[in-house]
């Protein structure tokens, strides 16, 4: 059981109790966090593997606007005006039926975002009807099953989740600033941009060796 888990179950029965007039003070020792290294392509060989495919759009979204997949599959045709894309409503997967929730996972979660014409061009390709159809229809285990033989395919391991890692990576790989990139990804806090969704490109950290190996060597000479 991760420490997630345990610290989640905690709380629930703490909020439980609660409930009924109980206050309790439940310490529970946590495992140790354990740090998740994982080989991810870059975003540019993300765009290689899934530009032309029937999951373009969903993973597009994801990786290049960090939303969660919830959020790909519930936003309907209504919440894009303009180029300017609403987020306010997740479609979850619980057991084997879709759910529609009129929010988002958290108060910073639902907003506003400023798409490009590349993104508002492979929305409005997709056949509709009526302003709440879903933009996104595609069951979540197509969606998540077809990207991961896809990443195989191509010789990666890595999950739909992954997308919004590496949205928040070329975010802070770019210098754009934490107010911005919380608000974008509908983070409450930048511990989690920072801390969780952070990945380092090898391309980009050889460049960072490289530039302290010369100034030490540098140093070294004077």
């Amino acid at each position: 059981v991760s420490r997630k888990s345990i610290n989640e179950a905690k709380n629930l029965v703490v909020t439980a109790l609660k409930l009924y007039g109980v206050r309790l003070e439940l310490n529970v020792t946590l495992p140790p966090k354990e740090p998740k290294i994982k080989d991810l392509p870059t975003a540019q060989q993300v765009i290689k593997m899934v530009r032309g495919t029937d999951i373009e759009l969903p993973c597009m979204l994801s990786l290049w606007l960090s939303l969660r997949i919830s959020e790909v599959r519930g936003l309907q045709f209504q919440d894009l005006k303009d180029n300017v894309l609403t987020v306010r409503r997740s479609k979850l997967r619980i057991g084997s039926n879709d759910v529609v929730r009129e929010l988002n996972k958290t108060y910073k979660s639902t907003r506003q975002l400023v798409i490009p014409d590349y993104l508002k061009e492979l929305i409005l390709a997709v056949p509709h009807e009526n302003e709440t159809d879903f933009i996104v229809p595609t069951h979540y285990q197509t969606i998540t099953k077809r990207l991961k033989k896809l990443a195989q395919k191509n010789g990666y391991e890595m999950t739909f989740h992954d997308l919004r890692h590496l949205n928040a990576s070329v975010m802070l790989m770019l210098g754009v600033p934490d107010k911005y990139a919380m608000e974008r990804g509908g983070w409450s806090t930048p511990n989690t941009l920072k801390n969780v969704y952070q990945h380092t490109f090898s391309d980009e950290r050889k460049q960072v060796d490289k530039k302290i190996d010369e100034f030490f060597e540098s140093a070294m000479e004077e």
